[in-house]
């Protein structure tokens, strides 16, 4: 399991929830936004992505 924070895509809080391991790819997992309760998806390597 990765240890990077995961922030909600719409308003940036980290207070969010992990609700499917596969979104609508492989590659990316469902998350659910306690604070703005928005389900978004993000993808699972993102930050070794972006540091790249």
């Amino acid at each position: 399991m990765s240890t990077d924070k995961v922030e909600c895509s719409f308003c940036s809080s980290d207070q969010v929830e992990k609700i499917s391991s596969f979104g609508t790819a492989q590659l990316v997992r469902q998350y659910y936004c306690q604070n703005c309760q928005s389900v978004f998806e993000y993808i699972r390597w993102q930050k070794e992505v972006n540091t790249k």
